[in-house]
């Protein structure tokens, strides 16, 4: 009994101490999302209106963090998928085919979508 309790209070502190590398992901997750030069993000959406492509604000309640990275990363591939995020996102915008998007970031690493989502789950 006191090895798990040892052991449950080691992962809690751990996962305490985890915490602010979170919050430095969204962090640098902004920073990319604001750079107009590498991601250019900004070209197309805002947080609190819509520009091209869709309002920023209240994304964090649409979708997981998982599938904006995987869209941030790859959209087009994540628009072929048939996950249920997808399957709902295709029916809110009625329209089944691949999408005609300027949504082509320069290539990301899996850490810089990772990060972008991460800021964008703050929204």
């Amino acid at each position: 009994m006191g090895k798990i309790i040892g052991l449950l209070s080691a992962l809690f502190l751990a996962t305490l101490s985890a915490a602010p590398y979170a919050h430095a992901d969204a962090k640098k997750g902004e920073a990319l999302f604001n750079d107009k030069g590498a991601t250019k993000c900004l070209v197309c959406h805002a947080v609190g209106k819509k520009l091209v492509g869709p309002d920023i604000a209240g994304v964090s309640k649409r979708h997981s963090k998982a599938w904006l990275a995987k869209w941030i990363a790859k959209p087009q591939d994540t628009w072929s998928s048939n996950d249920p995020e997808t399957v709902q996102l295709k029916k809110s915008v009625h329209k089944e085919t691949a999408p005609k998007t300027g949504h082509m970031p320069p290539p990301l690493t899996d850490e810089q979508a990772s990060d972008i989502a991460d800021f964008l789950m703050t929204k």
